[in-house]
């Protein structure tokens, strides 16, 4: 079988094996021990950490924090340390193995349990919107991009107190950051197939925001119309996690 065809199949296998991780509904399933009922039946009506905390209270929403965090990190690290050691295996030369890096892997795990997450196959595809997925991925692959990231998203939000704002600007940020910081944050710039690590690492990263503006449409929509709510004390978000 050529190499080309096997690392797409490889590849499909990671990306399918992170969605599987990421359709675990942690917020579902907590919620549902802890209230026998469906979070998503409440609040914004998302499976998230924030609707948990409103429907279910405080510890069952640190449970859907930490579970939805560990997920990510699981995903990353089956594509980092399983996923691109199989691939680098088979490559069919010591350039090709040593183009074939460990981040691609934690990109590709990783987008696929963000989409688990939004698009859950065990619970009807209704699932949450992601962020802690995303962070957790973020955090795993490059701790500098994400210090970048999460510092945007806090002045945004101590300015503004509109969390799909915030959201917003950060994940503009994130391919950004990925391409300027490249640099600083990687000894050596591989390529595979003629392209560069730095531009395949900063595609990956697009992916993740163009994915965050689809599944925040409606808060974009709200945004222009200037009808978005701030979070106010004794406020409750619309369009939360």
């Amino acid at each position: 079988m050529p190499f080309e065809l096997t690392a797409v199949l490889l590849l499909l296998a990671g990306a399918a094996a992170g969605y599987l991780i990421g359709s675990i509904s942690f917020a579902v399933i907590i919620t549902k021990i802890f209230k026998n009922t469906d979070v998503r039946e409440h609040g914004s009506g998302n499976a998230g950490m924030t609707n948990v905390m409103r429907t279910a209270g405080a510890l069952p929403g640190t449970l859907t924090l930490a579970c939805d965090f560990l997920k990510a990190v699981a995903a990353v690290l089956i594509g980092r340390y399983l996923l691109i050691p199989i691939m680098q295996s088979v490559a069919p030369s010591e350039a090709v193995r040593l183009a074939i890096e460990p981040v691609y892997g934690a990109f590709i795990c990783g987008i696929g349990c963000f989409l688990g997450h939004i698009y859950p196959i065990f619970f009807g595809f209704r699932g949450g919107k992601g962020a802690l997925v995303a962070l957790g991925t973020l955090l795993m692959i490059d701790w500098q991009v994400f210090l970048i990231v999460a510092a945007v998203f806090l002045i945004m939000f101590f300015f503004t107190k509109i969390v799909s704002l915030s959201t917003l600007t950060a994940a503009v940020v994130y391919p950004v950051a990925t391409f300027l910081l490249f640099p600083y944050t990687h000894l050596n710039e591989t390529a595979l197939f003629g392209i560069s690590s730095r531009l395949i690492q900063t595609a990956f990263a697009s992916v993740i925001v163009i994915i965050v503006f689809i599944k925040h449409i409606d808060n974009i929509k709200r945004l222009i119309a200037g009808e978005e709510k701030a979070i106010v004390r004794g406020s409750k978000p619309r369009g939360g996690s």
